[in-house]
């Protein structure tokens, strides 16, 4: 039957060229429309399986939350002129639209508190313990009993008590009062010695006292954030990618006018703007390498122009076809899918290549075109189909797979392998039916002299060395056992790289200013995300989250909306907090002698930043630390200065000036603390309606029914597979839902592991199915599963031997390199078959050359990806390349010797 269909085909190619090209064009039109529909999605939550609860909850995210994809600025540089540049580069983003229909990209920018919610309510926000030891600073607004109320304060909350520091968030908090009290005595010092006079700078610095640092600065003040909130989603390819552009062009302009700062963006629009951007160079580059290499390796070998030029148009038009299959299947292409193309490029040549070299051979000891044609399909076709079928085959197993990832690769590759497979069989023997008549055409015109003369291309060495491997057998079988034996214990040594950051593209700006933010923020961009149905539930999820280990800080709608409870135990406080501020008189003058009481209490201040530094070295709260020894001088350095010394000092030697300064600060100060601490001492329930519209939007969904809580992981979850295992688990333990970079990453690890083993072991079992039903011999199909099995052991060795990892993108090529290997072994038993006995040289001088061919063209293709700027192509290439390398290998070396094993008689 197969015979009868390869007869039949041979004669169409001989009688009607032209016919079959114009079939081919006709339906190459039709799927190079749906081609041009492909889109790309570079996520890796769309390579888990589409009912995966985290797949669904990441969506869920993306889809309904507007802060969740957001525009990240990091801005570096001194902290007054980083303040500077953001706020002239933040009204320019916000002009910033779309040429195409004029709206704005960008809803919001954050970049400051909102501190007008924080004036109305800020008091409210704080926890009763921290009301009940922190309440005195806010009960006179007087600058001697200010210092006062501060020292008692401290003393309370922090003078003794290692557990203030203990936490993350305790941490934090510390470092803000610290930060401000570092601010407070700065200005304090410059009103007494006369640099600043302006109510401006004596209101800032009781803002910073009781508000906090507006912006959103680093812990060392030399880095900035700006959140911009845009008004699309990562879903809007388009935008996506020109939304970022147009404000990366912004922010570079804008730094022409600050050339000591530093700009860039970041967070997961950017992000995944790079990735679609650099992904599709890569794949448009990569492609043209694998194309021009494969080109000039084929004119080298065939010793013609013609033939090769075939053999690229027709796999560029099995292209064509394969991406409109692949828009009609799958319709979008993923991180994974998107590598398809070299993988095609490679496996999709072979095919033209052994028609070619069967053709080639025909025509050079003289048989007419339609006998060659004939000999073509009958030598190389069964072989071509058996290969291309069980290749297809493989990789269709893959369709077994619970991720989306490597499910769509099975269709994707297999489908376009297939349809390569019928372009081959319908395109390519036309074109060269048609070069060969006009070749004979002019010959009987007299435009050329004579026939051109094929050269035989076979590799007869080749075949000489694979005969004498054969009629040493023995030795062979002895060595190739050696050899596995010794790389199936490197096999086993292999290890898993689980950090994807690893798989990434290297030197983007986009991933680098991550790291910048882990550096200077303490904050990792790979956090967790939880949904919860209710404020209640986010409260209570919350709760349980500070109490794992694994995560340092909970950001949550909780810091904003207490619940009704927690507000009733602070109202006491805050009205006892009312009661005294609105009876403190103001005073109109700080007298001489209360000038020693600001000494004596500047004096007690320093010795308790003293205090909570040594708790804080004792406790390794190295942030704290720092910012302790920023004011009052690092005990190791005796270059270190404590500005709490100098501004006593300073007042010491200068009485009169300074006091005068104080008084100055005081009638600035005094008033608009009394007024501030009045507005903040409301007592009035907060409820949801109350909170701004940028933190709805950073906690609730758009409809309000679903709230968001962020865990930052307390370590660097890539660095350590053990901390992400156990921060996960820890997630997992609270909420099911969780969802995020991390519990997709650990997921898609476990799930790709598990759809990884299962494939391979379907593979094995289609390819060895397969080869039965063709060879319709156990034997036949044993002998040519041999060396694949080989191949693959041989392919996992030399990766630990050249110091590689698995990931998760490369342990891909594992059963995929199942359906590649065999091909070889295929195509020589088929030969043998066809042969017979002792023409072992005959078989790998000819169908050894095509096979060899194909494997050095297979590893070009694999091999461009690992120029590739995303690594993670670059590992599944250096990994294929290694592997066709040694399935190559174990076929023309472990046939010979099984050939002649069988031979022996």
């Amino acid at each position: 039957m197969r015979e009868k269909i390869l007869r039949a085909l041979a004669r169409l190619h001989a009688q009607h060229p032209w016919k079959m090209l114009l079939l081919v064009l006709a339906i190459t039109i039709i799927l190079g429309a749906f081609a041009t529909q492909l889109e790309q999605s570079m996520r890796w939550s769309d390579l888990l399986p589409s009912k995966s609860e985290k797949t669904i909850q990441y969506n869920k995210v993306i889809n309904e939350f507007v802060t969740a994809t957001n525009i990240i600025i990091v801005v570096e540089g001194e902290e007054e002129t980083i303040k500077a540049y953001t706020e002239v580069v933040v009204p320019q983003i916000k002009l910033a639209t779309d040429p195409k229909d004029g709206r704005p990209y960008i809803k919001r920018i954050d970049y400051k508190q909102d501190i007008d919610f924080i004036r109305e309510h800020g008091l409210m926000l704080v926890k009763a313990d921290n009301l009940q030891n922190m309440k005195e600073l806010y009960q006179n607004p007087n600058l001697v009993p200010l210092l006062t109320n501060l020292n008692n304060s401290f003393e309370k909350e922090y003078v003794g008590r290692e557990e203030s520091i203990s936490t993350r968030e305790k941490e934090d908090n510390t470092i803000i009062i610290l930060d401000s009290i570092s601010h407070l005595i700065s200005i304090m010092q410059d009103y007494s010695s006369g640099k600043i006079h302006s109510p401006e700078e004596a209101q800032k610095a009781v803002d910073k006292l009781i508000l906090g640092e507006p912006y959103l600065l680093s812990y060392d003040k030399q880095a900035l954030i700006i959140n911009a909130i845009p008004n699309f989603s990562m879903t809007d390819m388009d935008k996506m990618i020109s939304g970022t552009d147009t404000i990366q062009e912004i922010v570079d302009k804008v730094k022409k006018d600050f050339p000591e700062v530093k700009a860039g963006l970041t967070g997961m629009i950017p992000l995944g703007r790079d990735e679609m951007v650099y992904g599709q160079q890569s794949m448009g580059y990569t492609s043209i390498i694998a194309f021009i290499a494969i080109l000039i390796l084929l004119i080298l070998s065939f010793r013609m122009w013609a033939a090769p030029l075939f053999a690229i148009l027709n796999l560029v038009v099995g292209l064509v076809w394969a991406i409109g299959l692949a828009a009609i299947l799958v319709k979008s292409l993923n991180i994974m899918t998107s590598m398809v193309t070299v993988i095609l490029i490679g496996l999709g040549i072979d095919f033209s290549i052994h028609i070619i070299s069967i053709f080639t051979e025909s025509r050079s000891i003289g048989k007419p075109i339609n006998k060659s044609i004939e000999d073509t399909f009958l030598k190389s076709g069964k072989g071509i189909l058996t290969g291309g079928l069980t290749t297809c085959g493989a990789f269709f197993a893959l369709i077994i797979s619970s991720s989306r990832g490597m499910k769509e690769v099975g269709i994707v590759s297999s489908v376009g392998l297939l349809a390569i497979l019928i372009v081959t069989f319908l395109f390519l023997p036309s074109l060269l039916v048609l070069r060969e008549r006009r070749l004979e055409k002019k010959l009987a015109e007299g435009k050329i002299k004579s026939k051109p003369v094929y050269k035989d291309i076979s590799l007869r060495a080749f075949g000489k060395g694979c005969s004498w491997l054969s009629g040493n057998y023995m030795v062979t079988i002895f060595c190739v056992v050696l050899i596995t034996i010794f790389l199936l214990v490197s096999a086993s040594r292999i290890s898993f790289d689980h950090n994807y950051m690893n798989m990434e593209p290297e030197g983007l700006i986009s991933i680098t200013l991550q790291d910048t933010i882990l550096d200077k923020f303490d904050l990792s961009m790979d956090y967790a995300l939880i949904l919860a149905d209710s404020v209640e539930e986010s409260r209570e999820m919350t709760k349980a989250l500070k109490n794992i280990k694994s995560a340092a800080i909970i950001d949550d709608i909780s810091m904003y909306f207490p619940s009704l409870e927690e507000q009733r135990k602070r109202i006491p406080h805050i009205q006892e907090i009312n009661r005294s501020i609105s009876s403190a008189v103001i005073a109109n003058d700080i007298l001489d002698t209360e000038l020693n009481q600001v000494i004596s209490e500047l004096d007690r201040l320093e010795m308790n930043i003293m205090e909570i530094q040594d708790m804080a070295y004792m406790g390794g709260q190295d942030k704290v630390d720092r910012k302790c020894s920023e004011i009052v001088g690092n005990p190791d350095d005796p270059q270190s200065l404590s500005i709490i010394a100098q501004f006593i000092d300073s007042l010491e030697n200068n009485r009169l000036s300074g006091l005068k300064g104080l008084k100055e600060f005081q009638k600035h100060a005094a008033p608009y603390f009394k007024e501030s601490v009045l507005k903040m001492a409301s007592t009035e329930n907060i409820v949801l309606d109350d909170l701004p519209a940028s933190v709805l939007d950073r906690y609730a969904n758009r409809d309000r029914t679903q709230f968001l809580l962020t865990v930052f992981p307390a370590e660097n979850i890539w660095t350590d597979v053990n901390f992400l295992q156990r921060f996960t688990s820890d997630l997992d333990r609270v909420s099911n839902k969780a969802t995020g970079m991390p519990p997709v990453m650990q997921e898609l690890i476990r799930v790709i592991g598990n759809d990884g083993k299962n494939a391979a072991l379907l593979t094995v079992f289609v390819v060895f199915l397969l080869l039965w039903l063709d060879f319709r011999s156990f034997k036949y199909a044993i002998i040519a599963m041999i060396p694949l099995v080989a191949g693959v052991i041989w392919m996992v060795g030399l990766m630990h031997l050249v110091s590689m990892q698995l990931t998760v993108v490369n342990v891909m090529g594992l059963p995929m390199i199942i359906g590649i290997g065999i091909d070889y072994g295929v195509h020589i038993v088929h030969r043998w078959h066809i042969e017979g006995n002792k023409k072992v040289n005959q078989i790998f001088a000819s169908t050894g050359k095509a096979i060899f061919l194909t494997s050095i063209t297979t590893m070009l293709a694999f091999g461009s990806l690992i120029f590739s700027i995303w690594r993670g192509f670059g590992s599944l290439g250096a990994a294929m390349f290694i592997g066709v390398g040694a399935c190559f290998l174990s076929t023309v070396i472990i046939l010979p010797g099984i050939i002649g094993f069988t031979e022996r008689k």
